[in-house]
């Protein structure tokens, strides 16, 4: 699904329903099955264990998603005030694509806040999981720390990186 909105009317909200509602049959899928446990053990020992996951996935893998998507589009508003984004979901991914030129600077700062920004907030995560002594958060945090993956070539966000050096070596070639 292609969806494309100006860039200045984007908000984190109306980001998060569209990938709700993209994704609303898996989700109510997914939190389906893992209720299914609770038919065989209804202890507050397996309820707690089924929050914990969904803390983990909910709050750890999607939310994270978003708020890695929502870092571009919140750099894209910042430099560009004007002109339209294209948000395609896919299976299991969320890209923004910008329709506006962007210069190489601005490329790297759209594709670098939220390789940046994730990371620290999952040590932040992982901080908090070592004073309160829940593993669960930890593991949510290094979901978090993981997003700079994201900078690897073969992602999106590497691609840009690439894409936008060999653009910047074109045109110091043709000087």
């Amino acid at each position: 699904m292609k969806v494309t909105y100006p860039v200045t009317q984007l908000t984190f909200i109306q980001l998060f329903k569209l990938m709700i509602n993209y994704y609303k049959k898996m989700i109510i899928g997914f939190v389906l099955l893992t209720l299914l446990p609770l038919l065989v053990d209804t202890s507050w020992l397996m309820m707690s264990y089924i929050f914990k996951f969904h803390v983990i996935f909910f709050g750890g893998l999607m939310l994270s998603f978003v708020i890695h998507e929502y870092l571009h589009l919140f750099c894209l508003k910042n430099s560009k005030k004007t002109g339209n984004v294209e948000i395609e979901f896919t299976l299991f991914k969320i890209s923004i694509h910008p329709k506006f030129q962007l210069t190489s600077k601005e490329i790297i700062k759209v594709v670098l806040v939220p390789i940046i920004t994730l990371p620290l907030i999952g040590f932040l995560l992982i901080f908090l999981a070592a004073l309160t002594n829940q593993k669960f958060l930890k593991f949510t945090g290094y979901l978090y720390v993981f997003h700079i993956i994201n900078i690897m070539p073969p992602l999106g966000d590497g691609m840009m990186i690439l894409k936008t050096i060999f653009e910047k070596k074109k045109s110091l070639e043709r000087r």
